[in-house]
């Protein structure tokens, strides 16, 4: 059981405030530091109340976000575990925008992410799947952390040389293909022609196209504010229906 610490009042409030909390609310939470963190994780990993009624419903993201302005890697596993997150239709935001931004988040860990996040992928208790997604994550990670982008990129292409499973070495070839990564296009292709990638999840002609063409654009959003977020990703307020 969770014990009650001076934050968590705090913390209970994004779930109440709606689309966006107020700066004065944040600085209020931020500001208990590590105790903030593990509040704001138990809220952030409650994923089915992404699918609650409004406002309850954005309580999580609103967590998830203000996670990003103070990353530790005792987030990552945790974020990870409650993967996939289901996404009913286009009109369940908060779950989209969750999801779009959850490996955003674990990437602003930066540097201290990597080995953690290779160790998760290595870890066979874990199901194909999360190990996938922890590669994948690695893609925001040298994003967010440029130095440690050419040393994330030589282990992907050490690994894609090793007799992995499927799903693990199609996570190492979108990593490399969303990096851009063109000094591996031989070997990518390669293993395509080996039947070792899933081509459902990376088809051959994306892969090619990020490779040679500079990799993922969308990748920078890591580097988004918790503001900025707002600004960029919504929630948006409703539009008006207009009137006759």
């Amino acid at each position: 059981m969770q014990l009650e610490t001076p934050v968590m009042p705090f913390v209970r409030q994004l779930s109440r405030v709606g689309l966006r909390p107020d700066d004065r609310l944040v600085q209020r939470i931020v500001e208990h530091g590590a105790a903030a963190r593990t509040a704001l994780l138990e809220l952030a990993t409650q994923t089915e109340a992404l699918h609650s009624e409004y406002p309850a419903d954005l309580g999580p993201l609103h967590a998830l976000r203000l996670l990003g302005e103070m990353p530790d890697t005792s987030i990552i596993a945790p974020l990870l575990a409650v993967l996939p997150v289901p996404v009913y239709g286009e009109e369940d935001v908060p779950a989209q925008l969750y999801v779009k931004e959850i490996l955003q988040i674990i990437g602003r860990v930066g540097e201290p992410a990597v080995p953690v996040l290779w160790a998760y992928a290595d870890d066979e208790t874990h199901s194909a799947a999360a190990r996938t997604v922890a590669i994948n994550t690695l893609t925001y990670v040298a994003t967010y952390a440029p130095t440690v982008r050419e040393a994330v990129l030589a282990e992907a292409r050490r690994r894609l040389s090793l007799d992995l499973t499927v799903p693990l070495t199609t996570g190492v070839v979108a990593l490399l293909a969303e990096l851009g990564d063109s000094t591996s296009y031989q070997a990518v292709m390669a293993a395509y022609r080996a039947g070792r990638i899933d081509t459902d999840q990376a088809p051959a002609a994306a892969a090619r196209q990020l490779l040679l063409g500079g990799g993922q654009t969308e990748l920078t959003c890591v580097n988004h504010t918790f503001a900025e977020r707002y600004a960029h990703h919504g929630p948006h307020p409703p539009t008006p229906t207009a009137t006759t």
